[in-house]
């Protein structure tokens, strides 16, 4: 069918070309809509979109003639890609479809990230707290779900900020923690394993561990994971609280966080997720 306008969607050095019609983009989208009737009168017909994804903009624009990929819809990172760029060129309908496919799905140990995101950014409280209580009740399933090296570190300040984990401890937190940072300081060559680790210090609860725990940590990564100075006095502090002064970076009182007990376990066989 004979089209009257070509888009041009920056893709890494250059562009990629598709071609519509000005009419159903502009029954769809009153963003594209002034693109096409006033954009287009000094470029020959021809627009340059540089804020969307080849990709997203193929599904957007197979939305507006009438088709959809199913696959793509039940891709939850692609599907918040999708809904942003429907805000952002204001097809409400592609919007409030990729809402509802949000809302309506349940979160389970493989896309319990990317719906949380999805419900910060829709502002959907029931959505959110759905993600939170998996993320509680299966945080070691959670994680071991995830490629390590996919981690962000905004998904690990997410878990380190929960009041209850499916870990047995801190301790075992925190080796958890420790591991993912050494995984993140191999993958960026511009950070070393301390100065990724130095934002996550205050999230950890040292002060809970015991001095045979510690212990342990400070001979296996002594030099990576605080000083000399830092490391035994919060070792005093274990040993006798209130002994010694605390680096600025440590809290007096530790975080309240639950941890794997016998009313959790309960609790997490009443979630199965999946």
């Amino acid at each position: 069918m004979f089209t009257d306008i070509s888009l041009q969607v920056k893709c890494d050095d250059g562009f990629i070309n598709f071609s519509a019609h000005k009419f159903i983009l502009s029954m769809w989208s009153p963003v594209l809509a002034d693109m096409c009737y006033k954009t287009c009168k000094e470029s020959n017909d021809t627009v340059i979109v540089k804020d969307v994804s080849p990709t997203t903009f193929d599904a957007m624009l197979k939305f507006m003639y009438g088709s959809s990929s199913d696959r793509q819809l039940n891709d939850f990172s692609f599907l918040l890609k999708l809904y942003k760029a429907a805000a952002v060129y204001e097809i409400n309908e592609l919007k409030n479809l990729c809402k509802e496919k949000f809302v309506c799905s349940t979160p389970k140990k493989n896309n319990v990230f990317q719906l949380l995101d999805a419900g910060k950014l829709l502002n959907c409280e029931s959505l959110i707290q759905r993600c939170y209580k998996i993320l509680q009740v299966k945080t070691a399933e959670v994680l071991a779900a995830q490629e390590l090296c996919n981690i962000t570190p905004a998904m690990l300040k997410t878990i380190l900020e929960l009041p209850r984990v499916s870990f047995d401890s801190e301790y075992e937190l925190i080796l958890w923690v420790l591991a993912w940072v050494k995984s993140d300081s191999l993958k960026d060559s511009c950070k070393t394993f301390k100065e990724i680790l130095v934002d996550f210090l205050p999230y950890l609860n040292f002060l809970n561990l015991t001095a045979e725990e510690f212990a342990k940590l400070w001979q296996n990564r002594r030099s990576d994971l605080m000083s000399e100075q830092e490391g035994f006095s919060i070792f005093m502090n274990i040993a006798v609280p209130g002994s010694h002064p605390l680096p600025s970076w440590c809290p007096s009182t530790p975080k309240q966080r639950d941890y794997r007990d016998q009313n959790f376990d309960s609790l997490s066989s009443m979630n199965s997720i999946g």
